[in-house]
């Protein structure tokens, strides 16, 4: 069984995580975590798409981990977005800008390690104050998204010059994490409206009464960062990467539009959210908008969202008088974000962040090629790319066959057969029938091990039967 960390490894990883301060990234010792982080994230994943016992989640939520995710998260935001540019401006043409993307790169393992995480109840319970600052860091996120992409960010993925200088290729890959990372906030943000009640009062209130969630959830529905059109035609944003989309793929929903669209039916359905709510014209007319995307399609895919559908209609022919009669909050005192200050005012004493850029300037902006090299193959180990490309061998040798499948089929007729086992597109046939086809070799080694078992029973179902006889 295939593991990035493995199970005696598992608690030293855990245990060794911990949050650094803005000055201290780039260090040995932050690589040594980087390193653990990235690989605790692609055992996540892998725990949870092979559905195994998620032992990742249940450790960070025994050590009390999450809280520093969340402080890794916004350390890499301040850097990228405060520490950065100085250094940009003592060498605007780095000669090793794969290690400012690591720290970049960094920020996604972190998210991606909490979006995985997240997805569980005692995940978010195990937030606690944290939660606060988990909210307006997923808010700001996707906020970026629609900003991206508002600005014609999409068209762009495509029309990329290939002579770009240095730093213009820094702040596509940058724009591109922030795309990404943007990506998977909709989805933890889904999870904390889900599982409003599990975290604290100021985490939920201030989604909706501090960022609007509701308003950002037409916006992200609006402008369909999950969707954009190439020259090889529509593709979607799946799984972190763009896949083209053929013929009934088109109309099917997206993981990213339906969390979106469940997060806002979860927060208009939470009455306690909702005392703090103001239903104004404004917020009404907004919310509005959507409706006209509730088409029968979505619908019939997302059943649930049909009473989010009339709940919309509802409110948005009354009247603004009865808007305007919900009661307000009795919510005197309110917890406020406590990470990202702390950062900045750990910063500010030693001198802020042009400080911590020169600091830095030996590390990111490093000349000495033995170093370079070897900081490079250090993480090429770390990233552990031949497990992926292994891994990732296995998801797509099944489309590998099917087109092989059709690109040798010599009568043009093009229609795949269905698997026998699962009815997923199938191109293996059964090698005795002739007529059976199967989906994968697993597959095929799971209909034969039936087809033994039955066959066993059958050949022991009279002797069964007459040792019954005589008992």
């Amino acid at each position: 069984m295939a593991n990035f960390v493995h199970p005696e490894e598992l608690t030293y990883f855990i245990d060794t995580i911990r949050p650094f301060q803005l000055v201290d990234i780039g260090s040995t010792k932050w690589f040594d975590v980087h390193e653990m982080i990235v690989k605790l994230s692609q055992q996540a994943i892998l725990e949870a798409s092979e559905h195994r016992e998620e032992e990742v989640k249940e450790f960070l939520i025994a050590r009390d981990k999450l809280k520093v995710l969340i402080h890794e998260a916004y350390s890499i935001f301040l850097w990228k977005t405060r520490v950065l540019p100085h250094l940009l401006e003592i060498d605007p043409n780095p000669q090793a800008t794969f290690l400012i993307y690591t720290v970049l790169f960094h920020e996604g393992a972190v998210i991606s390690l909490l979006d995985t995480t997240l997805f569980h109840l005692s995940a978010c319970e195990a937030l606690q104050d944290a939660a606060i600052d988990l909210v307006d860091y997923c808010a700001l996120a996707v906020s970026q998204v629609i900003g991206l992409v508002s600005m014609g960010y999409l068209e762009n993925l495509s029309k990329l010059d290939v002579e770009e200088a240095v730093l213009s290729e820094l702040e596509r890959q940058k724009r591109d994490l922030i795309f990404k990372i943007g990506m998977r906030c909709i989805s933890i943000l889904c999870y904390l409206a889900e599982h409003a009640d599990a975290i604290p009062l100021s985490a939920s209130r201030r989604m909706v009464v501090t960022h609007d969630v509701p308003w950002l959830m037409v916006d992200f529905l609006q402008f369909k960062p999950w969707q954009r059109c190439s020259n090889k035609g529509i593709e979607r944003f799946i799984d972190d990467k763009w896949i083209l989309m053929k013929g009934d793929e088109i109309a099917k929903v997206t993981k990213h539009e339906a969390q979106s669209w469940f997060c806002m039916r979860q927060l208009l359905f939470n009455k306690s959210l909702m005392n703090s709510y103001e239903l104004n014209e404004e917020r009404r007319k907004h919310l509005a908008k959507c409706l006209g995307l509730l088409h029968e399609t979505v619908l019939d895919q997302l059943p649930p969202l049909v009473e989010l559908k009339q709940y919309l209609c509802n409110f948005s022919i009354a009247s603004s008088t009865n808007a305007n009669t919900k009661s307000k909050s009795s919510l005197v005192l309110e917890e406020l974000p406590e990470i990202r200050e702390k950062l900045i005012a750990e910063s500010e004493l030693i001198g802020g962040f042009p400080v911590v850029a020169k600091r830095q300037e030996d590390i990111f902006l490093c000349t000495n090629n033995d170093k370079i090299f070897e900081m490079a193959k250090r993480l090429n180990t770390a990233y552990n790319t031949d497990l992926l490309a292994e891994l990732e061998e296995k998801t797509t040798v099944k489309d590998a066959d099917i087109q092989e499948f059709v690109a040798k089929n010599e009568d043009g007729n093009n229609t795949i057969q269905k698997c026998g086992q699962c009815t997923a597109d199938a191109v293996k046939k059964c090698a005795n029938c002739k007529f059976t086809y199967y989906c994968s070799r697993y597959i095929i080694f799971k209909a034969i091990l039936t087809v033994k078992l039955l066959s066993h029973d059958l050949q022991e179902m009279p002797s069964r039967r007459l040792d019954e006889t005589q008992s």
